[in-house]
């Protein structure tokens, strides 16, 4: 136990330094640069691209030497570095750069971590241990926009200074703290950890939870700051604020639900999850015009919808795959949702562009209700064989 907090600690620190950019990239980007919606939205998709990119990879690599400290420190003292590089560049196309690379170090750090929660989980534990998990997580998406806020109405350039430092904490910390999974094996032949799609079939179902729900914070935090400030003028500080409030059930439903699928079953909660998540995002773009305070009640209860997919997706994996296999199959858990994520910010950079506020969050609940239907679909007539307890 002691060294799953560890992990969430260090968790914490590793996506809270990512996430107090999300607040005033209006101010950094598109003032800074002089660039449209389009252009700004590259800054999240650079982000995520590295996600979809190194995750798998480094998953395979990790998997394949049979290490897991290495890439968390490495992981965590590169994002630093390229956290202060995007304050001194001027130049766009060489801050996307700096960007794609923090995000392979981010998510070599991050990837990694969720991976070692796996190695130390049973089938007993491993929703409360992914619910503990998913707090840490949860909490940094949280708090990354709200002290995000703060730190710019310091400074434009503060958040990514504070990154930097978060990073080179988690760096500390994890050198001193963090241990080695036991039992750990090398898995040397590469084809073996390319085809556990192959062998488990079934990781499909919780890639496609992790696909959509990542596609839906990526749309999210690249669009919520843009209405808040065009649509209602609301500044900085408060954006923070406003996405704090959307993260607080998304936080505080981790441990519970995740518990909760260790004795139930993890597709009741998803399912439940995702049909609340729909009918918000089908509104969110109607009742903006009502004011900030039925916007802030309509994200509130999104965070609930996505308290109840996270914990069980993840769980899922593990219940899925063997333990040797932890590290791919987080990987390709994570490509799906790095996919996800980095889709987002162009669809709601796309759709905000050419079509209005109500159209762009209707089209994001059609998202979720189709993959849902796709996800019945293959339980019903493909998956029929799957666990009674899931």
């Amino acid at each position: 136990m002691i060294q799953i907090l560890i992990i969430g600690i260090l968790t914490l620190l590793s996506i809270l330094a990512p996430a107090l950019l999300h607040t005033n990239q209006y101010e950094f980007i598109l003032e800074r640069f002089t660039l449209g919606f389009i252009d700004a939205s590259l800054f999240d998709t650079a982000l995520y691209a590295a996600y979809l990119s190194a995750g798998i990879l480094l998953a395979i690599f990790s998997n394949k030497i049979g290490k897991r400290k290495l890439f968390v420190l490495l992981g965590s003292a590169g994002a630093s570095i390229f956290y202060f590089l995007m304050t001194v560049t001027l130049d766009f196309p060489i801050l996307i750069l700096f960007r794609f690379i923090q995000g392979v170090f981010t998510v070599l750090c991050w990837q990694t971590l969720m991976t070692m929660v796996l190695d130390q989980s049973t089938k007993l534990n491993r929703g409360k241990n992914m619910g503990i998990f998913g707090m840490f997580l949860a909490s940094a998406m949280g708090l990354g926009p709200i002290f995000g806020g703060l730190f710019a109405g310091i400074g434009v350039l503060v958040p990514y200074y504070m990154a930097a430092i978060l990073s080179v904490i988690a760096f500390f910390l994890a050198a001193l703290l963090l241990k080695e999974p036991e039992n750990l094996i090398s898995k040397p032949i590469l084809k073996d950890n390319l085809a556990i799609i192959t062998k488990r079939p079934r990781l499909i179902i919780p890639g496609i939870f992790n696909f959509i729900d990542r596609l839906h914070i990526g749309f999210i935090l690249f669009i919520l700051p843009l209405l808040l400030q065009t649509e209602l003028g609301v500044e900085p500080e408060l954006r923070g604020m406003v996405l704090g409030i959307f993260a607080t059930p998304f936080i505080l439903l981790q441990y519970p639900i995740g518990k909760l699928s260790d004795n139930i079953g993890r597709y009741r909660l998803l399912i439940l999850g995702s049909l609340l998540n729909t009918f918000i995002l089908a509104i969110i773009g109607i009742i903006t015009p009502f004011g900030l305070v039925i916007v802030i009640i309509a994200f509130f209860f999104l965070g609930i919808g996505n308290g109840f997919t996270g914990p069980p997706a993840m769980a899922l994996v593990g219940d899925t795959i063997r333990e040797d296999e932890n590290a791919v199959g987080m990987g390709f858990f994570n490509l799906l949702g790095n996919l996800g994520i980095m889709t987002g910010p162009i669809i709601a950079g796309f759709l905000i562009t050419y079509t209005d506020l109500v159209i762009t969050f209707l089209a994001a609940a059609g998202l979720e209700l189709v993959s849902l239907g796709g996800i019945i679909l293959l339980l019903i007539f493909v998956f029929k064989d799957d666990e009674a307890k899931s």
